[in-house]
Parts: structure tokens; C-alpha cells; sequence
């Protein structure tokens, strides 16, 4: 007959439940993880959907730029506008239109601009009175924090 030792019986079961302890852990990681990749996908998605919006203000104030030079040059400056659809085309309204799908504001800024004596643009020099700057800006909540984009580009009076 042969005798087992009874240290080596403990032994297998001591080494079950280090085994099962490792795998619980190892899946708890994973969902861990498979939860912080849906929430980083989540404020990519609402990035990605914010910075599209901030690139059509932008295509919103090209086009009533494209309409006539004018209806650009005589807003306020340093006034918010809000890019809305009327009759088929785009206007910069004055007044909050309300956040778009129930999440985004969206406006743009219209600022001088400067050039140096090279016709650089520059924080400072001769005002062109052809050229304004265009700044979108678009903000919403992320989990109880207030997140902003913008974009800017600089629009010219090509027309004349």
C-alpha cells in the first residue's frame, strides 16, 4: 500500500483557491477597464461631436460672409452670434437659439485684426478693415463639468 502525505492534500486545495483568487481578480480588472475604455469613448465621442459643431459656425460664418461682405463687416465685435438655419441658409443670430441636441451651446466672436509692417498678422499695428477674425466656441457638460472648444480661422472681403 501506498501512503499519501497529508501536507500534499492541503496542498492542492491551498493552491485552488490561489488559483480562483487570480482569476477573480484578473476579471475584475477587465471589467474595470472595459468600463473606463466606454467612458473614455463617451467624452471622445462628445469631443469629436463639439468640435464639429465649432467647425460648422465656423462654415456657417464663411457662407454669410460668401452672401454678401457687409452683412459680415456690420455685426458688433466682441458679441456673441449664433449660427442658425433660416430660409434655407445660414444667419448669425443675436439672441441664444437653446443648445443643440439638448447638450451643446454654440456661438462665435468676431474680433479686428491687426497687421504688422511686413501685412503679418499681429497682435498690434494697422487695423484691415478686409479681414475679421472668427473664433467658435462650443460648450457643454461633462458628468457635473463644464467642458469648452473653440476654433478660429480669419475670413477676408475676396469679393472686392
Amino acid at each position: 500500500m501506498k501512503k499519501t502525505n497529508q501536507k500534499q492534500k492541503g496542498a492542492g486545495l491551498a493552491e485552488i483557491i490561489i488559483a480562483i483568487n487570480i482569476i477573480v481578480i484578473a476579471l475584475f480588472s477587465l471589467i474595470f477597464l472595459a468600463q473606463y475604455n466606454l467612458k473614455f469613448q463617451e467624452q471622445n465621442k462628445s469631443k469629436i461631436e463639439a468640435i464639429n459643431l465649432a467647425s460648422e459656425a465656423i462654415e456657417a460664418a464663411r457662407s454669410f460672409r460668401d452672401e454678401n461682405w457687409t452683412n459680415l463687416d456690420s455685426l458688433l465685435l466682441e458679441t456673441p452670434y449664433y449660427p442658425i438655419i433660416s430660409s434655407s441658409k445660414w444667419e448669425l443670430a443675436s439672441t441664444d437659439p437653446g443648445p443643440i441636441n439638448g447638450v451643446y451651446s454654440r456661438w462665435i466672436i468676431i474680433e479686428r485684426v491687426y497687421r504688422d509692417a511686413s501685412d503679418n498678422i499681429s497682435q498690434s499695428g494697422a487695423e484691415d478693415k478686409q479681414t475679421k477674425k472668427i473664433i467658435a466656441y462650443v460648450q457643454w457638460n461633462d458628468r457635473d463639468k463644464t467642458k469648452q472648444i473653440n476654433l478660429n480661422t480669419y475670413l477676408t472681403n475676396w469679393s472686392d
